[in-house]
C-alpha cells in the first residue's frame, strides 16, 4: 500500500476512491434489489452511527486511506518544509461519511459513477516524492508509463456527469454528509439544488411533529426562498410543514434525492403517531420505528406501510416484530377474557385478532419468515398459556402454507403433536379442538379428532369449527374436508355411536345422510320390540314411530316425494303393529307382505300394507278386490273408499273380468264347486253375490268403451252392454242392412 500511495499520482488516487464509492452504491442498491438485506442489516457498532452497512464501511476503508496519505503528505512536509501545496487531502470527508448520524436506510439503487480531479499539485507531488534511486531506472519508468496510460483511459471513462449522479446517489441513499464532503472535495465548485431541496425538507420535518401550521415568518430564509421558488402550496402565508414536504418530494428527481425524502415523509408521518419529534423518530433505527407502530396496530398501519416500503428492512426482522407483537395482544386478550370472542372490544389497539394479523403481514415479503417467527415463539417462548400458543401454531402453518414451505409444516406437525399431550394431560380440549380447525390438516393431525372424539367433545369440535370456518369464510371444499375426517375418525373411534353422527349430519345440514340415519335407528327401536317379552310395553315402538315421521320430514324438506311417502308409511304400519300387537307387521318377507295385503277387509289397513312393501300397483290390488267379491257389501265400502284415494286402472278392471269369467265357468253347477276359494265352502248364492260385487265395479266405471268391454269380457251382463251401445249409438250387430230413399224434400227415408 505505502508503494501505491507513493507511486501514484493523487489525482488517480481520488480516481480510484470515486470508483469505489460508485461500486459501493451500486452493490449496495443491487443486495436490496436481490433481497439480500439481511446480509447488510445495520447492527449497532460503536462509531458506527446508525449502521454498518456496505456504505459505511467504504466510508471506514476509504477513511483509512486518506489518513494513510495524510500521514505521508505530513511526513514528507516535515522532512521539506520549503514545499507548498495548494490542496490537501480532506481526510474528514470519509471520517464523516463513516461516522454519520444521516446514514438512514437504504433504497433500490441507482448505479453512478464520479469524475477524478487532477490538479497540478499532485503532479508536483508524484515528481518531487518519487525516490532518486527510481526515477532514472527504465524499467521504473516504462512500468510507470503504462500505469499513466491506464488511468488516462479510465479518467476518459468518467466525466462530470457521472460524479454528479455519484454524489446524488449518495445523497439519495440519505448520506447526506458523504455527498456534501464528496462533492467539496472532487468538485467544490458544483453545488447540486439537490442539497438545497434536502435541507429544507429535514427543517420542514422538523416543523411537522407534531403536526400543527406555521406562519411564513418563522421560517429561516433558506426554507422561505426554497417554497417561494417552486410554488410549493401555502394558505395566506401559513403554511403545513408536512404537506410542503409531500410537494417537495415530487419535485426532486428519482435518484436523486426523491427516495431520501420519502424516507423523511415515512419519519415524520410515524413521528406524529407515537407522540416523538422528528429528531428522536429520526435517530432511531426503522425496525425499531415499525416495532413502535405494531403496539399501536389498529391506529398505526398506513404509517407502517409507508414505512416500510420507504425503508430497507429484512424480512426476518420484520416478521419477528410482527410475531412479538401479536404474542404481546394474544396475552393481553387472554387476560382480558377476549381469547375465544374474536370481537372488536378486545384490547385495542394491540395486534391481537387474525384480521388485523393478516393485514399487517401484507408488510413482510416473505411468508416462511412470518412462519419461522411465530413458530420460534411457540418453541422458545416460556409459560405461554395454551390458548395463545395455539393461535400462533395456527398461523404458523397458515403461513407456511401459504409459501408452501413443506419443510415448515412438517416441523409443526411434530410440535403439535408433542403439545397435544399436554392439553390431554391438563384436560384442556378446547385448545385441542381450536388447533384441529384452525390449522386444517386434518391427514396429519387426524389423531387430534380421534382424542376428541373418544372423550366425548365432538361437540366441542363442532363448535370449534364453525367459529373458525366463520372468521375464515371456509370453502366448501375446506368444509367437506372437514366433514369427512370428523365421520372417518367416527367409524374408526366410535362407529356405534348414532346420536354423534346424528350431531354431524344435523351440523353440516346433510339431509339425505340425517333422513338415513332415522330411518336406521326406528328399524333399531322396532326390533328391540320384537325381542320384550311384555308386548303391550310399546316405548320402543313409539320411538320408531317418531323416528320415522322425522325422516319423513327431512325428505319432504329436500322435495324427495318417493321417500317421503315410504317413511309416512313405515310410519303408518308402526301404528298398526301397535294397535294390533297379535299380528305381525313389520320387517315381512314380499311373500308374506302379499298374502297379509290380502287378507285386509279394511281399504285403510290394506293401503298401508301396500305402500310399505311397494305393493301398491293394479296388478296388487286386483288380487285384493277379488278377496272381497264374495261378500256385496263389503265390497261396494272397500271400493268406495279406493276410488276415494286411487283409481281404478282399466287394466286391474280387465284382470277382474277374466276372473269372473273364469270363476263362472269352472265352478258351472254349485254341486261341482272346490273349496279352493274360501275355507268352508262357498255361499249358496255365490253367483248373486259374485254379480252384485262385479256390478258395483262396472257402476264405478265411466269410460262407456271400458264399460262395455267389461261386460262383454265377463258375460253375463247383457243389460250393461245394452246400455253402453245405446249411449255410444251403436247399432247392435244381429240388425239387418239399412237401405235409404230420397224422399220429398230431399230427406232419406228408411225402406227396412
Amino acid at each position: 500500500m505505502n508503494y501505491i500511495y507513493r507511486f501514484y499520482p493523487l489525482h488517480h488516487l481520488r480516481e480510484i476512491e470515486t470508483r469505489v464509492w460508485l461500486l459501493a452504491v451500486e452493490s449496495e442498491a443491487q443486495m436490496k434489489t436481490e433481497g439480500e438485506d439481511s446480509l447488510t442489516y445495520p447492527t449497532r457498532e460503536p462509531g458506527a452511527g446508525k449502521g454498518s452497512n456496505l456504505i459505511d464501511r467504504t466510508a471506514s476503508i476509504i477513511t483509512k486511506m486518506d489518513n494513510h496519505m495524510n500521514s505521508d503528505k505530513n511526513d514528507r512536509e516535515n522532512s521539506q518544509p520549503h514545499v507548498r501545496t495548494n490542496q490537501t487531502v480532506d481526510s474528514s470527508f470519509s471520517t464523516t461519511a463513516g461516522g454519520s448520524t444521516k446514514t438512514k436506510r437504504r433504497a433500490k439503487g441507482v448505479g453512478s459513477s464520479k469524475k477524478p480531479l487532477s490538479d497540478a499539485v499532485d503532479k508536483k507531488f508524484e515528481s518531487e516524492y518519487t525516490p532518486h534511486n527510481l526515477r532514472d531506472d527504465p524499467q521504473f519508468l516504462d512500468e510507470h508509463s503504462k500505469i499513466d496510460a491506464s488511468l488516462s483511459r479510465w479518467e476518459e471513462r468518467v466525466g462530470p456527469a457521472e460524479l454528479e449522479r455519484a454524489v446524488l446517489s449518495l445523497l439519495d441513499f440519505g448520506q447526506t454528509t458523504a455527498a456534501r464532503q464528496l462533492k467539496n472535495k472532487l468538485s467544490p465548485d458544483n453545488t447540486p439544488s439537490e442539497f438545497l431541496l434536502i435541507d429544507a425538507a429535514l427543517k420542514l420535518a422538523a416543523l411537522s411533529t407534531p403536526s400543527n401550521k406555521v406562519f411564513m415568518s418563522d421560517l429561516d430564509d433558506e426554507v422561505r426562498w426554497v417554497i417561494e421558488s417552486y410554488n410549493l402550496p401555502t394558505d395566506n402565508w401559513v403554511i403545513d410543514p408536512l404537506k410542503v414536504l409531500e410537494s417537495l418530494a415530487t419535485i426532486l428527481m428519482e435518484g436523486s434525492g426523491r427516495r431520501l425524502c420519502r424516507r423523511i415523509i415515512s419519519v415524520v408521518k410515524a413521528a406524529n403517531v407515537l407522540g416523538l419529534t422528528f429528531a428522536e423518530a429520526f435517530e432511531k433505527q426503522p425496525i425499531e420505528l415499525l416495532q413502535l407502530l405494531s403496539l399501536k396496530a389498529q391506529d398505526s398501519f398506513e404509517e407502517a406501510n409507508l414505512l416500510v416500503r420507504t425503508h430497507s428492512m429484512p424480512a426476518a426482522s420484520i416478521a419477528q416484530i410482527l410475531a412479538e407483537s401479536f404474542l404481546k395482544g394474544l396475552l393481553a386478550a387472554h387476560r382480558g377474557g377476549y381469547m375465544d370472542s374474536q370481537k372488536e372490544e378486545g384490547p385495542a389497539p394491540l395486534l391481537w385478532r387474525f384480521s388485523d394479523f393478516l393485514k399487517w403481514a401484507e408488510l413482510c415479503p416473505s411468508d416462511s419468515e412470518i412462519g419461522h417467527a411465530l413458530m420460534r415463539l411457540v418453541i422458545t417462548g416460556q409459560e405461554i398459556p395454551h390458548a395463545c400458543e395455539v393461535e400462533l401454531l395456527i398461523l404458523s402453518h397458515h403461513f407456511y402454507k401459504l409459501s408452501a414451505c413443506l419443510d415448515g409444516v412438517d416441523v409443526l406437525v411434530a410440535l403439535a403433536a408433542t403439545r397435544v399431550e399436554a392439553y390431554v394431560w391438563e384436560g384442556d380440549f378446547s385448545c385441542l379442538a381450536r388447533l384441529i380447525t384452525g390449522v386444517g390438516n386434518f391427514h396429519a393431525l387426524n389423531f387430534i379428532l380421534g382424542i376428541l372424539i373418544e372423550n366425548g367433545q365432538l361437540d366441542l369440535l363442532l363448535q370449534k369449527y364453525s367459529a373458525a370456518a366463520d372468521a375464515n369464510s371456509g370453502t366448501a371444499e375446506a368444509v367437506r374436508g372437514f366433514r369427512m375426517a370428523v365421520l372417518t375418525s367416527l367409524k374408526q373411534f366410535n362407529p356405534n355411536d348414532l346420536d354423534a353422527f346424528a350431531m354431524v349430519y344435523n351440523h353440516f345440514d346433510m339431509k339425505h345422510e340425517t333422513a338415513s340415519l332415522l330411518e336406521l335407528r326406528a328399524r333399531q327401536s322396532s326390533q328391540q320390540w320384537f325381542y320384550r317379552y311384555d308386548k303391550d310395553q310399546n316405548e320402543d315402538l313409539l320411538q320408531s314411530m317418531r323416528y320415522y315421521i322425522e325422516a319423513a320430514e327431512v325428505h319432504s324438506s329436500i322435495d324427495a316425494g318417493n321417500n317421503t311417502r315410504r317413511a309416512c308409511a313405515q310410519a303408518s304400519l308402526v301404528s298398526l303393529q301397535i294397535r294390533m300387537p297379535d299380528t305381525k307387521w313389520l320387517d315381512l318377507s314380499e311373500t308374506n307382505a302379499r298374502r297379509i295385503l290380502v287378507e285386509q277387509s279394511r281399504f285403510q289397513e290394506a293401503l298401508i300394507v301396500a305402500e310399505a312393501y311397494g305393493l301398491n300397483q293394479p296388478s296388487e290390488w286386483a288380487l285384493v278386490l277379488w278377496e272381497q267379491m264374495l261378500n256385496p257389501e263389503l265390497t261396494e265400502q272397500f271400493v268406495a273408499e279406493f276410488v276415494a284415494v286411487l283409481p281404478l286402472q282399466p287394466s286391474m278392471l280387465v284382470e277382474l273380468a277374466r276372473f269372473y269369467r273364469s270363476e263362472m265357468q269352472a265352478r258351472g253347477d254349485q254341486s261341482q264347486f272346490s273349496v279352493w276359494l274360501t275355507g268352508g265352502g262357498l255361499p249358496a248364492d255365490w253367483a248373486k253375490y259374485l254379480g252384485r260385487s262385479f256390478r258395483c265395479l262396472l257402476k264405478r266405471t265411466r269410460d262407456f268403451r271400458l264399460k262395455l268391454h267389461l261386460a262383454t269380457t265377463a258375460t253375463g251382463f247383457d243389460d250393461v252392454i245394452d246400455a253402453c251401445n245405446r249411449e255410444l249409438d251403436k247399432v247392435p250387430e244381429n240388425a239387418g242392412p239399412l237401405i235409404l230413399r230420397k224422399g220429398h224434400g230431399g230427406a232419406y227415408l228408411p225402406l227396412m
